[in-house]
């Protein structure tokens, strides 16, 4: 555990340098977190997000899938700490796109990513997008309940509308997800579709915060594909699981790609205090 921490340490020290760099390049004017909608489409984007079939999750199946943030309260702690320093690091660089993977699998990055979207939600302030591009092996619609058959490829090929792909839990949260895994995802993930489709959903919700919940960075091109569409990256580390060697090239993969915006250890065996529920927190930068 401690070699991890350190490991993890050493490469967010690399990575602020480079970052130094680019924040310098960039200009001191102060930008909001998500693209500004203009006042007459105000009313078009409230009607879109009205649209959206809405569905309530049973209590009982989010704690069967360990999300523990719905409500709030002392189990949902570390994952509002992420938030909040998500939240203020993306305000301070005008960034809206945030990226969630890992090493390798079994990492716990959907269920992260699905805490981190009920703890932004809970902020009513802020619409909250989410799209489950890992296409290989979906899992926020199962994690969520959700038993309709949307399929975020048809949004992604142009053959449907992404708001016919989605599904709102509340006023300000919506996931677009899908059911059935592709073969081709890596050509999916890049290229002008997945452009395009990215600018609509914006155009048409005007999110705040859009977050993708990526496959594992070492297992595939999928997710390299993906990242240059993402302002910024949160990389999912699994305590006792990712090596040091796993943990470091990812990073090195991540800040190749984006931003690489912080490490969360996850699956920590020795949780503080304030936390009972099998994650242990590492600090963002």
């Amino acid at each position: 555990m401690d070699r991890l921490q350190t490991a993890i340490a050493e490469a967010r020290a690399a990575r602020d340098a480079i970052l130094a760099g680019r924040v310098a390049a960039a200009t001191d004017q102060e930008a909001p977190i998500s693209r500004k909608v203009a006042p007459a489409a105000s009313r078009t984007v409230e009607e879109a997000w009205a649209a959206l079939p809405r569905f309530e999750p049973e209590a009982e199946h989010l704690a069967d899938k360990r999300v523990v943030t719905r409500q709030g309260g002392a189990r949902s702690a570390p994952f509002d700490v992420l938030r909040t320093r998500t939240l203020q690091q993306m305000k301070a660089q005008g960034w809206s796109r945030l990226a969630v993977t890992s090493p390798g699998p079994g990492c716990g990055k959907s269920t992260v990513t699905m805490n981190l979207a009920f703890s932004l939600a809970r902020q009513t302030d802020i619409r909250t997008v989410v799209l489950d591009l890992d296409l290989r092996r979906p899992m926020l619609a199962s994690i969520l309940g959700l038993q309709a058959r949307h399929e975020i490829t048809a949004a992604i090929r142009g053959t449907a509308e992404p708001g016919a792909q989605m599904t709102r839990v509340g006023e300000n949260l919506a996931f677009a997800t899908t059911r059935t895994p592709v073969h081709d995802p890596a050509e999916l993930l890049q290229g002008r579709r997945i452009g395009k489709l990215l600018e609509r959903i914006e155009a048409q919700f005007a999110p705040d915060v859009i977050v993708f919940d990526l496959p594992p960075v070492m297992v595939s091109d999928d997710a390299i594909a993906f990242l240059p569409n993402a302002d910024c990256a949160l990389m999912i580390a699994a305590a006792e699981q990712s090596t040091l060697g796993q943990v470091d090239a990812c990073e090195k993969e991540l800040a190749q790609q984006t931003n690489v915006l912080g490490v969360v250890l996850n699956k920590c065996g020795h949780p503080g205090d304030y936390h009972h529920y099998g994650y242990g927190y590492a600090e963002t930068a």
